[in-house]
């Protein structure tokens, strides 16, 4: 084989191994699923213990820029859904009744923390840079559903969603 020739071979193997190489580095960059859903899951539950205290602004800073929300229906005192329609539509942020409600629990002058934020039946799941959690909330007369959307952004989970809804038992 020529001078030539040998020297092409050897440039192809470094560049070859150089790529393999690059490969294995990038994939080890990013931790493994069980690691990722771990990371995710100590987000949701920074936020959690965040509401459970009523600490408006760590509860504020969980958000991603982009987020938006669904409150969850609220039933009038007749049993029927008060449907105010533009109560009901998506809105950028935190969910307007989570503030309220940690607005009002802020006035009644007790000490965090306010509320049992405990998910039962958490389930989460990562896709990318996307987690999908999902759990339920539970009290003698209702179930609270709830569906947060985490996107990682620089290494941070954030809330990109909230969709919450609430089954009335009584």
């Amino acid at each position: 084989m020529s001078a030539m020739g040998q020297q092409t071979r050897i440039s192809r193997r470094l560049a070859l191994g150089s790529a393999l190489a690059t490969a294995a580095g990038a994939a080890s960059a990013r931790p493994p699923e069980a690691e990722r859903r771990a990371t995710a899951e100590a987000a949701l539950q920074a936020f959690l213990k965040a509401f459970e205290n009523d600490d408006l602004p760590t509860m504020s800073a969980a958000f991603a820029p982009d987020a938006v929300s669904f409150d969850p229906v609220v039933a009038s005192p007749h049993g029927t859904p008060d449907l105010d329609l533009a109560a009901l539509r998506r809105r950028p942020g935190m969910p307007p009744a989570m503030r309220a409600l940690v607005e009002r629990s802020r006035q009644t002058g007790g000490s965090p923390p306010y509320r049992d934020l405990t998910p039962r039946d958490l389930l989460i799941q990562v896709e990318g840079p996307v987690a999908l959690c999902t759990f339920h909330l539970e009290t003698a007369t209702s179930l609270a559903r709830r569906t947060i959307v985490l996107v990682e952004r620089g290494g941070v989970w954030k809330i990109l969603h909230i969709h919450a809804s609430n089954a009335v038992t009584v």
